[in-house]
Order: C-alpha cells, then sequence, then structure tokens
C-alpha cells in the first residue's frame, strides 16, 4: 500500500472514531474478524483436500499425485494453525513475590478494585525507563496472562504517588469489556506482523499466497485500528486522573519526559567519567540509581527537555499521543513538575537489593571490558592534557580541539573557551566552527547567527547541520519570548531543503559507485580506530577488517570511510545482516560504507585501494 493510501484511511478511522464510537469499533471488530475468517477458509480448504486424498485412496488406492497433494494440504494446514495460534513470549525482567513486596501488591489491589479490572498474574521489573501492562496467551486462543512491569529507573525516579498513578494509566488499559478488546486488537496486530516477518524470505507457493494476503490485509487493519488504539490511550489517562487526581498525572508525565532524557543523556555519562579514578564503579549503576535519579536536573535542561516534549508533533509511527495533546485532554497547561522527594523503591520491600543487585551483576558481566578500556582511554585524555597545558601559547587549532574533546571526556564544565582558541589559531576551521555555534546556540548567544552563516558558507559538509542549528536557535528564542521574523525562519528551512538534496546527492554516490573507486588514505583518528577494534572484537562473524577512505565529488570536505570485512565463513545472507548492522553501531565522524570481501569485492581491487589492515581476529 502507498503511503498516501495508509494515511488517506487512517485519518478515514479517525473521523469514524470522533463521529460514532460505536459503529467505528464494531467495524474494527468486522475488518479483524476478516483476517481471521480468511485463514480459517483456508484452514478447511486445506482439511477438505486431506479428506478428498484420504477418500480417494480408500477408493482407489495409492497414487503418486496423492503424496504432493496430501504433503501440500498438510502443509497449508499447519501454516494455518501458525496463524491463528501465535506463540508470545513472556516479558524480560525479575519477578516480585507479594511476600517481598507487600506494600507495591496492596496498592495494585487498591487500583484493581477502583478500576473493575482484571488480576495482575506477574509483576517484574526491568532495566527500562517505563512502565507497561502485556497480556499474552496462556493457552493458545483461550485465556492469559496479565503482566505489569515497571522499569527499576522510574522506581527511582518517581515518588510514590505518581509512579501509582503511571500503573494507573496503564491498568486503564485493560477495564472493562472495552479494554479486552483493545488488548485483543493489540495482540491481533502483533500477530499479524509476526505471521507476515515469518513467511517474508520463504519462497514455497504457500507462504507467497500468504504474503500476497498479508501485504494487503496488514496495513488496512493497521490504519483501522490507530484511531482505537490512540483512543485508548485518553481513556486510560483519564482513568488514571480520576483515581490519583489530573495534577498528579500531569505532573508525573512531565517528570517523566525530563528525567528519562536525563537519564539517558547525562546519568551514564556521568558514570562512565568515574573510570578515571574506580576501576570498578561503587556504587553500582543501578544500586546509585535511587540517589542519582533524584537529584533535580540542572534548570536550563530540564527547560529545554520540557520545550522538546512539548513541541513535539503527532505522528503516526505510535499511538502513543504527544505529551502537549495529553495534557490538553486533562484540561492542563505544560508546567515545570516539582521533583520528586523521594523515590518509590519502598514499594519493593525486600526485593529491590535483589532486583539491583541482579541488574548491576548483568551489566557489570556486559561492561567489564569496556570499563577497563574507557578507563585507559581517561588516562590518556588526563596525560595528553598535561602535554597540551604547558604548550597552550603555541598550539594548533587541531590541537586546541585535541584538548577540547579530552576535556569534554574528564568534565562537564563549559567547553567554549577551547574552541573559541581554536578559531582564533584557525577562522576558517569548519569543525571549530560548528562546535562553537552548537554551544552558541543552547546559551542563545547574539553571535550564533553569524557564526551559523559562515559554516553553511564556507563549509559545505557542514550545511545541514548549519541549517538545522539555526532552526532550533529560532525556536528557542521564540520559546523564551522573543519574535521572530517569518522570512528568517523561511531563509534557513530553503537552505535546508538546499543541503538535504546535497546529501542525498553525495550519498547516492557515495554508495552507488565501487567501493575502490576514488580512494584516498583514511583520516581516522587513534581514539576512533581503538572504538573500531572494540566493535570488531564484539563482532564474532569478522575474521579480518580494512579501512579505505574514498572521495566524493559532490561533498569533497566530508570524510567518506569504507569498512572491509572478511567473514568466518562466505555467506552472502550473513554478510548482508552484518553489513546493516555494523553500519548502525560503529563510531565514525564522516559516511561509513560497509563491504564484505570476497563476496562483493575481490581482496586484490581492495589491496590497490590502499585499505589498511585495523583488525586480525586471533586464531585459537
Amino acid at each position: 500500500m502507498q503511503h498516501v493510501d495508509f494515511m488517506h484511511l487512517l485519518r478515514l478511522s479517525e473521523q469514524a472514531c470522533e463521529s460514532d464510537a460505536r459503529a467505528y469499533r464494531r467495524s474494527v471488530w468486522w475488518f479483524a474478524l476478516l483476517g481471521y475468517a480468511v485463514v480459517v477458509l483456508f484452514g478447511l480448504g486445506a482439511l477438505a483436500a486431506l479428506a478428498g486424498v484420504a477418500l480417494a485412496w480408500q477408493q482407489r488406492g495409492f497414487a503418486g499425485w496423492m503424496a504432493w497433494a496430501g504433503a501440500a494440504a498438510a502443509a497449508l494446514g499447519v501454516v494455518c494453525v501458525r496463524a491463528v495460534v501465535t506463540r508470545f513470549d513472556p516479558p524480560d525482567g525479575c519477578r516480585i513475590e507479594p511476600a517481598e513486596s507487600p506494600e507495591l501488591f496492596k496498592a495494585l489491589e487498591r487500583i484493581r478494585h477502583k478500576v473493575k479490572g482484571p488480576r495482575i498474574d506477574v509483576v517484574l521489573v526491568d532495566a527500562e525507563f517505563n512502565a507497561a501492562i502485556l497480556q499474552r496467551p496462556r493457552w493458545g486462543l483461550f485465556g492469559h496472562t496479565n503482566y505489569l512491569v515497571i522499569g527499576w529507573p522510574m522506581l527511582c525516579a518517581l515518588e510514590p504517588r505518581r509512579l501509582l498513578a503511571v500503573v494507573a494509566h496503564e491498568y486503564g488499559h485493560l477495564r472493562g469489556e472495552h479494554g479486552k478488546f483493545s488488548a485483543w486488537v493489540y495482540r491481533t496486530r502483533t500477530a499479524w506482523w509476526r505471521m507476515y516477518n515469518a513467511y517474508q524470505d520463504d519462497e514455497s507457493p504457500l507462504s507467497w499466497l500468504f504474503r500476497r494476503f498479508f501485504s494487503w490485509y496488514i496495513p488496512r487493519f493497521n490504519a483501522r485500528t490507530f484511531a482505537l488504539a490512540r483512543q485508548d490511550e485518553y481513556e486510560a489517562d483519564r482513568i488514571a486522573a480520576a483515581l490519583c487526581g489530573a495534577e498528579v498525572v500531569a505532573q508525573a508525565w512531565s517528570e517523566i519526559e525530563i528525567k528519562s532524557s536525563w537519564y539517558a543523556e547525562a546519568y551514564w555519562r556521568r558514570l562512565w567519567r568515574r573510570a578515571l579514578k574506580e576501576a570498578v564503579p561503587e556504587p553500582m549503576p543501578h544500586a546509585g540509581m535511587g540517589e542519582g535519579l533524584l537529584e533535580p536536573p540542572p534548570e536550563d535542561f530540564a527547560c529545554e527537555a520540557l520545550r522538546q516534549a512539548m513541541q513535539r508533533l503527532p505522528g503516526y509511527d505510535d499511538t502513543h499521543p504527544v505529551p502537549r495533546d495529553r495534557l490538553a485532554a486533562l484540561g492542563l497547561k505544560p508546567a515545570m513538575p516539582a521533583w520528586s522527594p523521594q523515590g518509590s523503591l519502598e514499594l519493593l520491600g525486600r526485593a529491590a537489593r535483589r532486583v539491583a543487585q541482579h541488574f548491576d551483576a548483568q551489566w557489570w558481566q556486559e561492561m567489564r571490558r569496556d570499563w577497563g578500556r574507557h578507563r585507559e582511554h581517561l588516562q590518556q585524555c588526563r596525560a595528553r592534557i598535561a602535554e597540551l597545558k604547558p604548550r597552550a601559547a603555541s598550539l594548533t587549532a587541531e590541537e586546541w580541539l585535541e584538548w577540547a574533546e579530552c576535556f569534554e571526556a574528564l568534565s562537564e564544565a563549559d567547553s567554549t573557551p577551547f574552541y573559541e582558541q581554536a578559531l582564533q589559531r584557525d577562522p576558517q576551521h569548519g569543525g571549530a566552527l560548528r562546535a562553537l555555534a552548537e554551544r552558541r546556540s543552547r546559551q542563545l548567544h547574539p553571535e550564533t547567527p553569524e557564526l551559523l552563516e559562515r559554516l553553511q558558507a564556507q563549509h559545505p559538509e557542514h550545511g545541514w547541520a548549519a541549517c538545522s542549528i539555526a532552526l532550533d536557535w529560532l525556536d528557542r528564542l521564540q520559546h523564551g519570548g522573543c519574535e521572530v521574523a517569518p522570512k528568517t525562519r523561511r531563509g534557513w528551512r530553503e537552505r535546508l531543503e538546499a543541503f538535504e538534496a546535497l546529501e542525498a546527492r553525495a550519498w547516492q554516490e557515495f554508495t552507488s559507485t565501487h567501493p575502490c573507486q576514488g580512494a584516498v588514505p583514511p583520516q581516522l583518528g587513534r581514539e576512533e580506530r581503538k572504538q573500531l577494534t572494540g566493535e570488531l572484537i564484539r563482532t564474532p562473524e569478522v575474521q579480518a577488517a580494512w579501512l579505505g577512505g574514498k572521495q566524493v565529488a559532490a561533498l569533497p570536505g566530508r570524510a567518506y570511510f569504507v569498512l572491509f570485512v572478511r567473514l568466518k565463513r562466505p555467506d552472502e545472507a550473513l554478510g548482508s545482516d552484518l553489513v546493516r548492522r555494523l553500519m548502525q553501531q560503529l563510531p565514525y565522524t564522516g559516511q561509513l560504507l560497509v563491504t564484505v570481501v570476497d563476496l562483493y569485492v575481490s581482496e586484490s581491487d581492495m589491496k590497490a585501494a590502499g585499505a589498511q589492515p585495523v583488525y586480525q581476529r586471533r586464531q585459537r
């Protein structure tokens, strides 16, 4: 289905939901049954074919065609059973028992009685900054298990009233018949997607038949049910507000928006800085989270996080309403929340310590080697600063940038003076211009537009970034009460569109030509090479790797890298998957292309292009 057709169906569903909710739900019910009806008809056809083969065998004796027909009918029957009975794995997390956490289960029972909802069968704590209630089928089509999953960071960050308001919202999804219907629709959407993906790479005729049906049915089913899912979120908010108070719900949502950003951007960065002084972090991250996430984020960070959250526009890739719409539906306006004075770990009782130890042991097992490497990196940064400081008067722009990077790795203090020094040494330096412009824009400094004009005019490879920073700066100004001329905003938007087209041409040129064409020596720093090697060590499929550079005429100032990898065993499917994975997770400062030696390029071409060896897995 074309995207424009999907959006048209989705908007029609939203209009139907607003004009007559009951009729809309009936239409969703019948369309959901249509999918199962088609599968059941296929299943009945398979049974009829098997019965016909059995009858022919009984009357005429065995013939070769019967084996083929019987096998095809049996395969069709298996496919139909798999479509109707989809297996759902239980969610991950530490299970919490009532004997360990009586206060939590008492609170859940109070919410259940007020909502008149079903019983929570299993309570889990996971490591995400989130909370959810999930239903999983218990006996195929009959019965289900209700899981409540609460994130450990959320337990640390929110006071009990606000945490229980979030739980009440999740419980609201299970209310009465509406809750059962919405949960069934959610499971049905998930089941269809799983079935479609299961047969995506299967080339058998039966799989082709089901893929054709799924390609037609799934987008239409998702479009029809989208309005139901979003309306269900608003209804769950209203239930939480009725139980806990609209103000408590609004405070909870605002605090979650700010602290989840703080958790993702600052909490872990602070933790990893401790590697300079601590060979083993003490306290471990999850044990220390109870205090770390109760600390109020800096005011400027909180204001910016709330501004970005409230400017978020509704989209059709997520059924959750945007924060601004959620608050408006409760009759409230965006406001900075009063911070929770305490966390909710007391609700877990004796289980709190066990859960923290579990997550910390798991984290340390995964990160122990990375912690050691990062500790070495921070020590090298400290040593490098000690080398640069006595020569401050004679440092080049590149050396000032290196000092800035080392300083940022070790400290949260403002690094702006280092970039100012770099520009004094070289007023045209692209990296220093961009870094200073980013920091000036966050400070709403009046020098920001002049820096951005210079950056996009002198360095086209930074043009898209300059325009994006400019538009964000204008948003900040407007949010702070300053008037922004529409002509100014329109001018930056037009330039952004031009640079987007330039970026697209450069990427097309980079990826459509042979990886060894236009080869140049790769300009990759020592630390980036170490990070690259670390990622390759953790990728067991890779036997060896080489790094090359590439010149792209559309954006000649940009760094382009080609990573050539050799697999332990040549496999095209594995190579394709590995290329996608490495391009997403590898650290690099420019554009990166990953290709596989002996599958997509020859070793002789790679070596002729001057690729440099960066990794060789040791033989055991």
